[in-house]
């Protein structure tokens, strides 16, 4: 029987390729579709632009039509 404190296991793992995983694990969206998600955010931005502008010029027409009325 053992009654001195126990024995602590020692848990090595070996890290030699961490650096390889997290390097790899940075680029798995490819550069070329990174690159189109940002031209499409800009394009989407830009047409919500035009939407709400195209919004206001509606309720002035809208505006307009009542007070010609």
């Amino acid at each position: 029987r053992d009654d001195g404190p126990p024995k602590e296991i020692l848990d090595v793992r070996d890290n030699s390729k961490d650096g390889e995983y997290w390097e790899a694990l940075a680029h798995v969206i490819p550069e070329r579709t990174l690159k189109l998600w940002d031209a499409l955010g800009s394009a989407l931005l830009e047409y919500h632009k035009v939407l709400t502008r195209r919004a206001e010029l509606l309720s002035e027409a809208t505006t307009l039509q009542k007070q010609n009325s």
